[in-house]
């Protein structure tokens, strides 16, 4: 019997990231429905095993339901985008207040700094940007020693990648950049609480702008996905 419950955990959980996999490299599109019974044939589960992966990515606020059986690609409107990057900012101030006042900042600092190294690089894929960009903020929350923060900041990771890929890689690209993130680095390397509130809520507050900017022509006519753009 164990071994049974654990097959039937396991095939929702390969459904999940087979799922979270298809919104998240733009496959599946904002605003795009999740057809039940076409899909669960595809992936050879039944409808009750995707119910249940379904459910498990409308928490974290990749899919949304009508409440009539009917689900759909969440799309991100400037009033969504601006509400995920206010829970953001004032998550990661949190976050880098806590590493700025730590006796080891110049240590949290340079690994920091080490982890935005790759956006440097020219040759950077887009999934290596994405990723980069967003290990680097991961870092900063897991630096901060909180778990509760850290748990609180986790979920909003699908969002966040939505949003950028649904921006596509030229744009997206000139927002993932080694010059503005080292100004949050440096601003905790002083220690100075008001330099780290003032570097960090002007970059959130700046790409909240750019990505809600982008949202209503996206949503209109994307742009090319995580991965047509890979494979240019």
């Amino acid at each position: 019997m164990q071994d049974e419950k654990f097959d039937r955990r396991s095939l929702r959980e390969r459904c999940v990231a087979h799922l979270r996999e298809q919104i998240l490299s733009g496959v599946l599109r904002p605003g795009e429905h999740i057809k039940e019974v076409p899909l669960a044939e595809a992936l050879g589960i039944s409808r009750g095993t995707l119910r249940e992966a379904v459910r498990s990515i409308e928490m974290e606020g990749l899919v949304e339901s009508d409440g009539r059986g009917h689900v759909r690609v969440r799309s991100l409107g400037p009033a969504q985008i601006a509400e995920v990057f206010e829970v953001r900012t004032a998550l990661e101030l949190l976050a880098a207040k806590r590493v700025a006042l730590s006796p080891r900042r110049e240590e949290f600092a340079a690994q920091l700094t080490s982890a935005l190294r790759p956006l440097e690089r020219d040759d950077l894929s887009f999934t290596e940007r994405i990723n980069t960009d967003l290990a680097f903020h991961e870092l900063l929350c897991r630096l901060s020693g909180s778990a509760p923060l850290l748990s609180a900041w986790s979920p909003l990771i699908g969002q966040i990648r939505m949003m950028i890929v649904a921006s596509g890689m030229e744009r997206a690209s000139r927002r993932m950049r080694f010059d503005d993130h080292v100004v949050i680095v440096e601003a905790i390397r002083t220690g100075d609480l008001s330099t780290v509130r003032r570097a960090l809520t002007d970059h959130m507050g700046h790409f909240a702008h750019e990505y809600g900017s982008d949202a209503p022509a996206l949503q209109e006519s994307p742009d090319e996905t995580l991965a047509s753009a890979d494979a240019s």
